[in-house]
This record gives structure tokens, C-alpha cells and sequence, in this order.
């Protein structure tokens, strides 16, 4: 197969099921003069199996800024090198974005060779009115941090598309039900592999089945997005000014500070923020040592 030289070819590799690599893909991953990835083992693995023997070096988030310029070098002498993800397709949530800029900073040649994406392969079964999408790959691990982005996230009509760790799973529901309120979503685990398992439901259906079992695996999860405005606010109306407090309360229990949780609950039920910020100063001093609610 002739190659263009001196061009970065950005190659998507399987997820988990091998039979994911393109015929494409396996012609450019063995013609290539070298091959960089993030995870140098599970790359050589899958060339093994289809009995490539194109060298493969490691290109990662550590080793980025000197392999960079290695890369950049062998493209200058007319080289072509392909680059893999971990998984799926490159320069989407690792370091490959970085190269794939400065190669088109140096005016090399850059090729995709399309395939697996689990983003993707979400949005493709999650069946939902709107067809737009927004990726956000993985939300912020600190509790703080991704109630914030979810709020900022809270308003758009488009699917949401997270990546989510197993150990982060719950929590990262709980918020989910919290802010953006108990919508539909897809949960893909372990697209493509030996036990993958997609299912769709509300986020309370879901926070019962991992309470139920432990969460396993990778994780896509495909929100539905904000309903048009207001009509969000007019199917809550049935929501007491009581309910609300308590639901700003919870934020505040799991570290949301009183006014920012007051907002929250001001934006999701129309109901005014400065009351339940009222409401909260008034409740908070004598809030129960055990943590377990409002007396009712």
C-alpha cells in the first residue's frame, strides 16, 4: 500500500472486541514506520493477534513533550507514524490531541483512519428526540467541581455524553439526579466487550440497580437534555416550597455551599432563591448531628 510520507495517520483501534479494527485501519497500522500509543502493552497485543510487526513506542501524558519532538523528527525525514489511544479513537479524552496540534503546527499531513468510539457507539443507541450531543468525557472527580459543571451543563437541550469510572459511579449519579433532575439516560458498560451490558432508564432506576450491584467496568452515560425552558419548571410546580428546601439542604450536606444550592433549586423549580436561602440560614444551625434529613 503506498503511504503519503511524512503523515500522521490518527488510527481508531478496537474497544474490547478485536473484530472492531478496520481492514483499513490493519493495512496503515502495518505499513506505518512507526506506531505511537498510550498503552505500548495492549497495543502490541492487538498486533500480535493480527501478526503486524510494525514497531510500537509509548506516547503518553508523561512523555508527551519529548516524544513530540521525536514524532515530529521522524515526519520531517519523510516517515509515516501512526497514532493509537489506549482504546477507541485517538485525540478525543487522551493525550493525543496535543500531537495531532503541533503536527498541524509543523504542516505535516494528518489522516484519519475512522473506527470505534465509545462516545459514539453511546449516542448511537440512546434512541433520543434530539439528536444533538455535547461530550464531556469525564466529568471532575472532586464532588465540588462536577456539581458545579453539571449545573453549568443544566440548561442545554443536547444528549450529555460522560465517561465515568466504576468507583466514581454512584456519586457521579447522585449528582446527575441532583441537578439536572431525574431524566432519562443510556448506560453503556463495557461497549463491545464480553459483558457489556446497555440499558435505558431514569437516573433514580439506575442509582437502584448500583446500590443493588456493584458498578463494574468502563462507563458511557447518555443524558437526555434540558427540556425547552420553562416547560421544566411548569411540570414542577407540583414541587412544595418545603420539598424544595429540603432538596437545597441535601446540596448543602454534601458540600454545596448555601448559596450555590439555593441557585440550584431556584433555577430547576422557580421557585426564589433568596427565600430558600432564608429558609436554609434558618434550618442549618440546628441540623441534626447524624446527618439523616430534615424531622419531618
Amino acid at each position: 500500500m503506498s503511504h503519503h510520507h511524512g503523515s500522521l495517520y490518527v488510527v481508531a483501534t478496537p474497544i474490547g472486541n478485536l473484530k472492531d479494527i478496520t481492514l483499513r485501519a490493519l493495512d496503515v497500522l502495518g505499513g506505518a514506520d512507526a506506531i505511537v500509543s498510550e498503552n505500548v502493552r495492549k497495543t502490541r497485543n492487538l498486533l500480535d493477534h493480527f501478526g503486524i510487526r510494525t514497531r510500537v513506542s509509548s506516547y503518553r501524558e508523561e512523555n508527551a513533550g519529548r516524544m513530540g519532538e521525536v514524532i515530529l523528527d521522524l515526519l520531517s525525514k519523510g516517515k509515516s507514524v501512526a497514532l493509537v489511544a489506549e482504546a477507541g479513537t485517538p485525540g478525543v479524552s487522551d493525550p493525543g490531541r496535543r500531537l495531532v496540534d503541533s503536527v498541524w503546527k509543523r504542516g505535516f499531513p494528518i489522516v484519519p483512519v475512522p473506527g470505534a468510539s465509545a462516545a459514539i457507539a453511546g449516542v448511537s443507541v440512546s434512541g433520543m428526540e434530539e439528536a444533538r450531543f455535547v461530550f464531556e468525557g469525564f466529568l471532575p472527580r472532586r464532588g465540588s467541581k462536577r456539581r458545579q459543571r453539571l449545573q453549568e451543563l443544566s440548561e442545554d437541550s443536547r444528549q450529555l455524553v460522560f465517561f465515568e469510572a466504576p468507583h466514581r459511579l454512584r456519586e457521579c449519579l447522585a449528582d446527575i439526579k441532583e441537578i439536572l433532575g431525574d431524566r432519562q439516560c443510556v448506560i453503556a458498560r463495557e461497549i463491545t466487550k464480553l459483558h457489556e451490558d446497555i440499558a435505558k432508564g431514569s437516573v433514580s432506576s439506575f442509582m437502584a440497580k448500583f446500590t443493588a450491584t456493584k458498578p463494574l467496568g468502563e462507563f458511557v452515560i447518555v443524558c437526555e437534555g434540558a427540556v425547552e425552558a420553562g416547560a421544566g419548571r411548569r411540570a414542577c410546580v407540583g414541587v412544595s416550597f418545603e420539598e424544595a428546601v429540603n432538596e437545597a439542604l441535601a446540596l448543602v450536606r454534601s458540600g454545596t455551599k448555601k448559596t450555590e444550592a439555593a441557585k440550584i433549586v431556584e433555577k430547576k423549580y422557580g421557585k426564589q432563591g433568596g427565600e430558600i436561602y432564608r429558609a436554609l440560614a434558618g434550618v442549618l444551625p440546628q441540623r441534626p448531628q447524624d446527618g439523616k434529613g430534615e424531622p419531618r
